[in-house]
């Protein structure tokens, strides 16, 4: 047995408290309901597709426990504004462009060792600039407070998951979130949140959030096409039928769709979907784990081809 079996045994043979696991999943769901507004998938759901992918003979991505490194709890806030060298030159990188800026960030990072849990969470702070080159600042307070109090609630929920595991006890709980910028185009800004928890298995997220730069406001799916317009119906059909060619060429792939447990089917979009434009200028969308697709295909993602839309979208957002 080599070395990565070993380790991949013992991994999997960690004992994680029944009680908490169920806690979290449930936390985890009830933080994408507030953050999100809507519930992508209940308990019920996750245990159900968990069962399937085990069917389909499908097991869960390896997600490495963090190694216990000290044995005393180490809470560590940092901020680029302790440096206001560093602060100047991340708000000058051309590539965060005139209108939309990240000018700080701050880490929240907690190691329990004897516990075995631990988190890191990365915070940005962002600044909306309009065209005249004056800060909006109401803009900049709402896109601020959407992305800090949606990752607070994730902060939140460890420090309870922490707390519920009793002294001598081990919860094996490891939560990463982090952001990057996926559009930075002359239309729109967009800003990407991607956690994964991982507790024996794991789960992973996304949150994008999108900036009209001719506004600096945000804005969801609905606001790039014209009202009225059947825009979740195309973009829907187009995901759909780009899963069944991934399926017929690939045998690997499996998507919830056309599947003899139809009420798991990828039916359509929903209003809060997650999206951003590519490189190339298409509308592209990403899907939580287990949302659209077994377990072991992680976070999926379609681009949708701007032909297919040019009629219903607003001039500008795509190309």
């Amino acid at each position: 047995m080599s070395r990565l079996d070993d380790i991949k045994e013992a991994y999997d043979n960690i004992q994680v408290p029944a009680e908490l696991k169920e806690r979290v999943l449930q936390s985890m769901e009830r933080g994408k309901k507030d953050a999100c507004g809507e519930k992508k998938e209940s308990g019920k759901a996750f245990a159900g597709k968990s069962e399937r992918n085990q069917k389909k003979g499908h097991l869960l991505p390896f997600v490495r426990v963090a190694e216990a490194v000290a044995a005393a709890v180490a809470v560590l806030v940092i901020s680029v504004n302790v440096s206001p060298t560093v602060a100047n030159a991340m708000e000058q990188v051309p590539v965060l462009g005139a209108i939309v800026k990240i000018v700080n960030f701050t880490t929240y990072s907690d190691k329990q060792e004897k516990k075995q849990m631990e988190a890191t969470v990365r915070v940005p702070e962002v600044k909306v600039i309009g065209t005249d080159g004056k800060p909006l600042t109401r803009e900049s307070k709402e896109l601020n407070a959407a992305v800090s109090g949606y990752l607070d609630k994730i902060i939140q929920r460890y420090k309870k998951d922490v707390a519920a595991v009793s002294d001598g006890e081990e919860g094996h709980e490891e939560i990463t979130s982090d952001y990057r910028i996926v559009t930075n185009n002359e239309r729109l800004f967009s800003l990407r949140v991607d956690t994964v928890i991982a507790m024996g298995g794991s789960d992973s997220f996304t949150k994008i959030y999108n900036i009209d730069k001719k506004t600096g406001k945000m804005i969801t799916l609905k606001d790039l096409f014209h009202e009225g317009s059947d825009y979740k119906k195309r973009i829907s059909d187009s995901i759909k039928e780009q899963m069944r060619a991934q399926m017929k060429k690939d045998s690997s792939k499996t998507y919830f769709l056309d599947d003899d447990q139809p009420e798991w089917d990828f039916k359509q979009i929903k209003d809060d979907a997650d999206f951003y434009i590519s490189d190339n200028g298409e509308l592209t969308f990403v899907f939580d784990k287990y949302e659209v697709a077994p377990g072991y295909m992680g976070l999926v993602e379609f681009s949708v081809p701007t032909e297919k839309l040019s009629d219903i979208v607003k001039d500008g957002y795509l190309q």
